[in-house]
Order: structure tokens, then C-alpha cells, then sequence
């Protein structure tokens, strides 16, 4: 697979804004053929309860979606793609490469059928080109990839146009039901299904598979991601602004159908009625309405979907597609992708044009792009789920409006919806899915469990480590993977009741301690073994879960030598300690031992964390705030993101972070600028204050940090020369103040992941 785009890249795309790139293709999709057509169809057989039941399920599977996928879009640098570049970065190549094709064949099989919706209403309105039917599709057809091809800008200010169109003919449709005269009495007489009619579930089955359509719309906004200015704002607000006008749009005209027309008249000839109907004899517009509303949404589809199949060879998983990648200018139009596309969109429009027997083929087909396209909504509400339960914690998402639960219903939802519809073409559905799957993977997925809990555990274990040792690793996917030192006296405590809340249940914890154990090898070993049960037994009493580990030493082999063989070796695979975690020196003939095995840890790229002053007990933050100091992103990244899961603890969930900066005058402004920036790219809840530098930093430091919590203070190991030094000024800065974490960092933490 290629590797991954700078997200940064200038002149890429459009820039378009939340309205015209994410709600106005996205509402001209949902309003489309269902409701000139089926709408009123549907308000007649099932009545207006019946009605509302469906709108209901369908909207909440929307709903549901559109939180997701807001949920995922604000937690990660959004690129070109789609939903496929949301689910392959939350999920992986495999369910990316899987969805990523389906949903680009059934958004290319939807441009044709929007086509054909506008061929019926044009010929049963002009009944004399019936026998030009295939040309009534293909010349609209032309346009729309004319005006796509000359660039997304052109087809947004077409689609503006469209918009006003398909408004008049709402606003002609109501005023026709106004001026039929709503009756209360013939509301409430179709509230629920009567004139003999049975419904049962397969009636309600037909009738929601009728009607989903009209609300699958939503992603077209979506698929525009590498076009937005903005696509983390723009894609949260425009999706669920769109959602929520169709549906209150839907609401008002299932009341109005069921109280100004008679049920028969509406089951009969639902279109010709809204036509006769129309306000001021504006039937045209109807018509006209209609007709905006296919052609929009096979438009929006047209410039949508070559944008996700070019995405998705953007990133190389199979090979005959890379030429899909290459766009055209600035704008990086896919122009190729559009070309295949209109291939597909033509060769369905002569396919269907030959087809007999009431276009059962053609039917068939429609529902297997509504199945890919409930596979999609399936696959975005799991991979929300999963990055909720796989506790990353990359995962923090701007957008605050979702709870795993919403995921799980939505996909949920999605498998009951496709069982409504067709269950034999579901089957087929997931036969697609899971080989296109099975083949992104490229790899056998056969397993061997033993007959005891205990070997399944280690086979799972066994197949995940040579798994995740084989993948690159990331900074998005950065866990504390927390090393503690511990000595031989109770002060270890602190920092193992520390360690835990760092860790928050998002890594693995080890406590280490080192023994001089002599030269008799025999009771060296069993010392080793009766501390490390006592570091056992700590954790289960304390249930606080960490790996212990004593290392024996023989008398001629020194700590620090000790510990250096150690840190280089203390590892299963990629699951390494990422931090190493120690207190700070009390006695002064330990000092240069002590800062020499900190400059071992940086050489050693690990994550060097020293407490200072751990008075109070780590289950109780007090009153005050957690504090950090801030000097740049390189230890600044590790501290806030070190605070952060500080406070995804109960105890400390209600202590404010706050950034603290010391700037000069005229920096000020650049200084708040800098941190307003990094608390809103952070997704972190904090307070940020730039102090004046014109005083000292000790005396701001004790000013304004004497009564945290906790605080945070950056540092760089210092050069042998300067260990005393160093030593002194630390001690004699941090005496009296409250508990302190020094953090020299790696450089493997980033808080734009």
C-alpha cells in the first residue's frame, strides 16, 4: 500500500463550504423520487401511523449513521475518499478495500436508476417519447457529465439552481394540499390503515423497501471530503442539518397528503394528484420539481462517486486500479474514475432498455445498491463502535453528540433494514463484501484453538502479536506502554498508583525492581522469585493490573549496567515499554548514576517520566488544577496527552487542564494565538493562559501552580557536566510545591493524530 498523503498539501481540492459541499448535495439527494411519486402512495396504504412507523426506523438508521460518521470524521484529518477513507483508517485496508469498491459500484449503479426515474416522469408526462425512451435518459445524462467534467465548482452552482427549483415545487405541492382543504376529520380517519386492507409484515417490508431510498441521500456530502474547507465542521453540521430538514420536510408532507386528499385518490395516482393540485395551476412545477430531483441527485452521485473510487486507488491495495488515482490540475478531478463511471451509468441505461417483463432485472439490481449501500451505513456505525471500545487514545473525537450505543443500533438497524428488504440478496450482499474482504487481506485467516481457555487465549494472543508486530506504527495509535523502576522501600507505591491512572486501562504496565543478589545463584533465584509474588500479590490486592519483573544481579555487575541490558530487552514484540517511569533521587551520591540511566532512556528513544513530590495520594487530586508548562509541542504533545487520560479517570475527571506560557509583549498575541490552535487541534478540554515573562519563571511558576493537583514540566536530560547542577535546580524549584511529573519525551506522541 502507498503511503498516506500529506494532508496538508495546498491547492488540493475545492474548499467548498458546509452548505454548498456537504447539505446541498446532500438534501437534494434525500428529496428525490420517493416523495413526487411514492410518498403519498405509501400515506394511502399504511395511513399516516403506518407512515410514521417507517419514516421513523428508516430516519433512525440516518440518525445513527450521521453520528457516527461525524464522530469519526471529527477525529481525524479528513483526505479524499469518503466514507471509504473513514472506514479504511478507522478499520483498516481489509473492511476500507471491501466497502470502498461496493460502495463505488452501487453509487455508480445509482447514477443510471436516478436517470431512469426521470425517463418514467418525463414519458408519463410527454407519453409521445415513449418509444425514445433510452434517449430521454442518455441526453440528461450527457449534460450532467458535461458539467461534472468541467469541475465540482460548476455542478455545485447547477445543483444551487436545482435547489431553487425543487423549493418552488415543494412550496406549489403544499400550497395544492392548503388549498384542498386540509379536514382534521380526514386526518383522523387515516391514522391507521382501514378499508379492508391487511398489513402485515410483508406489506410493511414492501412498503419501507419503497420508501429507504428517500433517505440515503445523506453521504452524498460525505463523499465530497477532500473537496471541503473545513470537512471536520462541515461534514458533522451539513450531514445532520441535511438529515434533519428532510425529515421535518417528510413529517409535514405525510400530514398534509393524509388530510387534503382522499386515500384512494393518493394510492391511484399519487404524482397526477399533486400535479392537479398544484397551487395556481403550477403543475409544471411539479413536474419540474420532479424532474430537478432525479437529475440532482444522479449529478451529485456523478461528481461523488469517481471521487471515492480514486481514494481508493490513491492508496494501492489493488493494482489494475492505480490508474484511477490520477487526477486532473490543482483540483485533482478524477477524471478517469468520471469516465468509467458514465460507462457503467450508460451500459445500465441499454441493459435496461432491453430488459421485459416490468424491468424485473433492473429491480433486482436497484436493491442489491441498496444493500451495499446498508452494508456502508452498517460498516461506519461498527467502525464508531469499535474506536470507542478499542480505547485508543487518539480517540477523541470533537464531535461530542455519540455514544457507542448509537453504532451498535445503527449497524443493528442496517442488518434488520437489508432482512426487510431482500434476505436472498443480503446473502449475496455479504458473499460480495467478505471475498473483496477475504482478498484485501491477502492472508489465510485459518486458526487453531486448544481444548482449554487458557491455549485459545494464547493462540489469539500468539496470532494478534505477529499481527500487530508486521504493521507500521503510528502516532494515532500510540498507547503508554508505562516501564516503573521500583527500589527496594515502600516508595514505589506512589508511582505504580501513578502509573495506573496514566495507563487508564489503554496500555500495559510493568514494575521493575533490581536485586543485588550475590553470587550464589541458587538463592539469588529465590529471592528473585519470593519479590517478584510480593509484586504479585501488590497488584491483586491493590487491583491495580501490572506485569512484575525482578532482575538478580550478581556482585560484580553493577545497577546501571544492569538496568541498560534490561531496558534493551524488556520487550515481547512490538509490545516494548514506550515509558519509563522513576522517582527522583534523594541521596546526592546517586545523582550521576541516576541522570546517566536518563541519558540511556533517551538514547534508547523511550519516554523518560520522573515524580516528584508525591505527597498525596494519586486517588486524590484535590482541589486545584493540573498544570502544564508549556515550551513546545515536542514534550508539550506527551504531557497533554499524559493529562488527558489523567482525567478519563473518575477521580480526576473534573479537573481542569490548563496550558501555561510565558511570552514576551510582543509575542503575546502569537503566544495565545499558538495555544488557542493547539487546544482546538488537541480535542482536549483545556484552559490556556500566557503569563507575562517579564517576571522570572520561578516566580510564576510558584504563583501560579502552588495549589494544582498536579503538574507537568518539561525537560531535556542534561549533559554530564551539568548532572549536579541540574540536580540542584530542580530540587530547589520544586521544594514545597505540589506533585510534580518531569517528561522528557521520545518525540512519538503527536497531537494532531
Amino acid at each position: 500500500m502507498k503511503s498516506e498523503p500529506d494532508a496538508t498539501v495546498p491547492g488540493q481540492g475545492y474548499h467548498f463550504k458546509t452548505f454548498s459541499g456537504v447539505f446541498l448535495p446532500s438534501i437534494l439527494t434525500i428529496l428525490g423520487v420517493v416523495m413526487f411519486m411514492r410518498l403519498g402512495t405509501i400515506v394511502g396504504e399504511l395511513g399516516v401511523f403506518g407512515a410514521f412507523c417507517i419514516l421513523l426506523f428508516a430516519e433512525s438508521i440516518a440518525v445513527a449513521t450521521g453520528l457516527s460518521i461525524s464522530a469519526i470524521s471529527t477525529n481525524t484529518p479528513v483526505r479524499s475518499g469518503g466514507p471509504y477513507f473513514l472506514i479504511s483508517r478507522s478499520l483498516g485496508p481489509g473492511f476500507g478495500a471491501s466497502i470502498g469498491l461496493t460502495y463505488y459500484v452501487s453509487q455508480s449503479l445509482s447514477v443510471p436508476f436516478y436517470v431512469i426515474g426521470f425517463t418514467e416522469a418525463f414519458v408519463t408526462v410527454f407519453p409521445s417519447f415513449s418509444g425514445a425512451a433510452l434517449w430521454v435518459g442518455l441526453v440528461p445524462l450527457s449534460i450532467l457529465f458535461g458539467i461534472a467534467m468541467i469541475g465540482a465548482d460548476w455542478a455545485i452552482r447547477t445543483q444551487f439552481a436545482i435547489m431553487m427549483i425543487l423549493a418552488l415545487s415543494i412550496v406549489a405541492i403544499a400550497g395544492g394540499a392548503i388549498g384542498s382543504g386540509p379536514e382534521l376529520g380526514r386526518l383522523q380517519s387515516a391514522l391507521c390503515a382501514t378499508g379492508g386492507r391487511e398489513i402485515n409484515i410483508l406489506v410493511l417490508a414492501t412498503s419501507f423497501a419503497v420508501f429507504f431510498p428517500a433517505v440515503t441521500g445523506f453521504l452524498a456530502g460525505v463523499n465530497m471530503s477532500g473537496d471541503l474547507e473545513n470537512a471536520r465542521k462541515s461534514i458533522p453540521r451539513g450531514t445532520m442539518l441535511a438529515i434533519g430538514v428532510g425529515f421535518l420536510i417528510y413529517v409535514s408532507e405525510i400530514l398534509l397528503f393524509a388530510s387534503a386528499w382522499d386515500r384512494n385518490l393518493l394510492i391511484e395516482n399519487t404524482y397526477g394528484t399533486l400535479v392537479k393540485s398544484a397551487v395556481f395551476h403550477t403543475g409544471f412545477l411539479v413536474f419540474a420539481g420532479m424532474a430537478a430531483a432525479t437529475l440532482s441527485s444522479a449529478l451529485g452521485t456523478l461528481i461523488g462517486a469517481p471521487r471515492i473510487l480514486q481514494a481508493f486507488a490513491a492508496d494501492g491495495i489493488f493494482k489494475p486500479l492505480n490508474c484511477f488515482a490520477k487526477g486532473r490540475g490543482q483540483t485533482n478531478d478524477p477524471i478517469l474514475a468520471m469516465c468509467l463511471t458514465l460507462v457503467i451509468s450508460v451500459g445500465i441505461l441499454f441493459w435496461g432498455s432491453r430488459q421485459s417483463g416490468g424491468g424485473t432485472a433492473l429491480n433486482a439490481v436497484a436493491e442489491l445498491v441498496t444493500m451495499f449501500t446498508l452494508f456502508t451505513y452498517a460498516i461506519i456505525n461498527i467502525a464508531a463502535a469499535v474506536e470507542h471500545f478499542a480505547a485508543n487514545p487518539s480517540f477523541r473525537p470533537k464531535f461530542r453528540f455519540f455514544h457507542w450505543m448509537v453504532g451498535c443500533y445503527g449497524a443493528i438497524a442496517c442488518f434488520v433494514a437489508a432482512v426487510f428488504i431482500n434476505a436472498l440478496l443480503l446473502l449475496v450482499a455479504f458473499a460480495v463484501v467478505g471475498t473483496l474482504f477475504l482478498i484485501a487481506r491477502r492472508q489465510s485467516l485459518v486458526s487453531t484453538f486448544g481444548d482449554a481457555r487458557r491455549g485459545y487465549y494464547f493462540e489469539r494472543i500468539r496470532r494478534n502479536l505477529i499481527q500487530l508486530a508486521s504493521m507500521p506504527s503510528d502516532a494515532k495509535n500510540w498507547r503508554p506502554q508505562i516501564l516503573i523502576l521500583a527500589g527496594p522501600d515502600k516508595k514505589h507505591l506512589p508511582l505504580i498508583e501513578y502509573g495506573s491512572l496514566l495507563n487508564n486501562g489503554r496500555g500495559i504496565m510493568s514494575v521493575a525492581r533490581f536485586l543485588a543478589a550475590g553470587n550464589d545463584r541458587a538463592e539469588a533465584e529465590q529471592r528473585r522469585r519470593q519479590e517478584e509474588e510480593q509484586l504479585r500479590t501488590l497488584s491483586r490486592e491493590s487491583d491495580t493490573p501490572f506485569f512484575p519483573v525482578v532482575v538478580a544481579t550478581e556482585d560484580d555487575v553493577d545497577f546501571d549496567s544492569a538496568l541498560n541490558i534490561f531496558l534493551q530487552s524488556h520487550s515481547l514484540g512490538p509490545l516494548a515499554p514506550n515509558i519509563v517511569l522513576s522517582g527522583w533521587p534523594v541521596k546526592k551520591e546517586r545523582v550521576e548514576a541516576f541522570f546517566q540511566r536518563l541519558l540511556t532512556i533517551r538514547t534508547l528513544r523511550m519516554n523518560a517520566l520522573l515524580l516528584i513530590n508525591p505527597e498525596r495520594a494519586a486517588s486524590d487530586p484535590g482541589s486545584g488544577p493540573i498544570d502544564i508548562w508549556w515550551r513546545g509541542r515536542r514534550n508539550g504533545s506527551l504531557m497533554l496527552i499524559l493529562a488527558h487520560l489523567l482525567t478519563c479517570n473518575r477521580q480526576w475527571h473534573k479537573t481542569p487542564i490548563r496550558l501555561l506560557r510565558l511570552a514576551s509583549p510582543e509575542d503575546r498575541v502569537d503566544a495565545e494565538s499558538e495555544l488557542s490552535r493547539l487546544a482546538e487541534d488537541s480535542r482536549i478540554e483545556v484552559q490556556h493562559i500566557v503569563l507575562s515573562q517579564e517576571s522570572n519563571f520561578d516566580s510564576a511558576f510558584r504563583a501560579y501552580s502552588s495549589r494544582a493537583s498536579l503538574i507537568f514540566l518539561g525537560f531535556i536530560p542534561p549533559r554530564h557536566e551539568e548532572f549536579q547542577s541540574f540536580y540542584e535546580r530542580i530540587t530547589s524549584q520544586l521544594e514545597g510545591m505540589p506533585a510534580t511529573f518531569l517528561a522528557a519525551s521520545a518525540g512519538d506522541t503527536d497531537l494532531d493524530s
